[in-house]
């Protein structure tokens, strides 16, 4: 029986995103080679650290299945103008760079088989979500390809518009910043209410955990679990009927139409 040959993946730029890919891609149950590109010794000795293959810069891309640029958007262009290896490169372009489009992909990297992916930093811990958008002449073969690699690393959804990924950009890829900055609130309440900080942790990281175990069972609006908790002019009550009061869901939403907006004015270099 014939092996399979190893998926030989460069990585380009070790920021959060890209260390974070790195990581769980060197975790998961794949047969890959891995090297990431980094110019900063810091995160490049980082990324070494974890057993993980590191560049000073760009090797040649002849051997190379999937070339996943992580670098900052504003980043792009001056890599792609003074990097000529990539521009014999014909393979898989991965890019997980907010606000860049496939025709703007298209027009830098001299290849048609693109894909869009926005996934988030807990695919480092192998349980993530990342949605896929590809090129039309993108081939069957490397939207498989693709679809595994992030399926390795957690869920992941493809998507039929291309503008939705500004709208993923927000609420995928900043998804455990909002999560966490509410943990946060509940942390910070049960301190100044006398909790210790390893008590408060437990009780505020449980509280996560337990619920996204009810989120993924309720068949119903998420609302409904705060249905289950509250009852009539009970304690829970007081505090959802402030937050509504207070406009807090709206003030959500327009944070992540915020970071939706910036998505596409990166994409439209502003």
């Amino acid at each position: 029986m014939n092996t399979p040959s190893k998926i030989s993946i460069v990585i380009v730029g070790a920021g959060h995103m890209g260390s974070a890919l790195a990581l769980g891609l060197k975790n998961s149950n794949l047969n890959i080679s891995i090297i990431v590109i980094e110019p900063n010794p810091i995160r490049r000795a980082s990324i070494t650290a974890n057993g993980i293959c590191t560049q000073e810069s760009i090797p040649e891309l002849k051997n190379t299945k999937i070339l996943l640029l992580a670098i900052p958007p504003q980043a792009f262009f001056s890599f792609t103008e003074n990097c000529e290896k990539i521009k014999n490169y014909s393979g898989l372009v991965i890019s997980v760079m907010a606000g860049l489009t496939i025709s703007t992909l298209k027009k830098a990297t001299y290849t048609t088989q693109i894909c869009r992916a926005m996934p988030n930093i807990s695919c480092a811990k192998l349980d993530g979500m990342t949605v896929l958008y590809y090129s039309k002449k993108t081939k069957n073969t490397n939207r498989a390809l693709t679809n595994q690699l992030f399926s390795s690393l957690g869920k992941c959804l493809l998507l039929k518009k291309e503008y939705l990924i500004d709208s993923a950009t927000a609420l995928v890829g900043g998804g455990p910043a909002y999560v966490a900055y509410f943990a946060t609130s509940l942390l910070n309440f049960a301190t100044s209410n006398g909790f210790d900080k390893k008590s408060a942790s437990l009780i505020t990281t449980q509280i996560i955990r337990d619920t996204t175990t009810l989120l993924a069972e309720n068949k119903n609006s998420p609302l409904n679990i705060c249905k289950l908790v509250m009852t009539a002019k009970g304690t829970t009550e007081q505090a959802i009927k402030y937050f509504d009061k207070n406009k807090l869901s709206n003030l959500v939403i327009e944070g992540l139409n915020k970071a939706c907006a910036q998505s596409k004015k990166i994409g439209e270099g502003r």
